[in-house]
């Protein structure tokens, strides 16, 4: 399994001037695309960790973590926010939706509708979802090199050693 890390620098650089709205927005998002497929796998958990840390307290992140055990959170509605934003967040989206190294139908169909409530153009969408499974398939397959990799440099060092 490969792992795909969010770049928290880049997300409260995003998130750091924008409303509680947008930020609240943004944390329902991502809650609902982990719990999607009915399953929140480990890498799933990073996700939840950045949603955690757009919240302003104690009890909102035990809010959240009770919705999401629970499986009952808001629906995602549309929000108004500035164009460039709400891209940019939408690739965030996409990239927190293959965290854990796939793209489920539930969560793609997830995905889509947070680009229709982020008033994206329906073939933008498809294509960053396009390219969110393009990465990481590159990403997976760069895993697969590297262990092989690996392997046949073990395997050398061992012959070298063995003589």
């Amino acid at each position: 399994m490969y792992k795909l890390q969010l770049d928290r620098e880049f997300s409260q650089d995003l998130f750091s001037e924008s409303s509680k709205e947008i930020r609240d927005w943004v944390v329902n998002a991502i809650a609902n695309i982990v719990v999607a497929d009915d399953i929140i796998e480990k890498h799933e958990f990073v996700a939840l960790q950045e949603a955690m840390g757009l919240l302003d307290s104690k009890e909102e992140i035990l809010d959240l973590m009770k919705k999401v055990k629970e499986r009952n959170l808001f629906e995602v509605k549309k929000i108004k926010m500035d164009p460039d934003l709400s891209l940019k967040i939408f690739f965030y989206l996409a990239g927190i939706a293959v965290i854990d190294g796939s793209l489920k139908k539930s969560e793609a169909e997830l995905l889509k509708k947070c680009g229709n409530c982020l008033d994206l153009e329906v073939d933008f969408i498809r294509a960053v979802i396009s390219w969110s499974v393009k990465q990481m398939e590159i990403n997976r397959k760069l895993t697969q090199d590297l262990k092989t990799s690996n392997k046949d440099r073990n395997r050398i060092i061992e012959s070298i050693l063995m003589n």
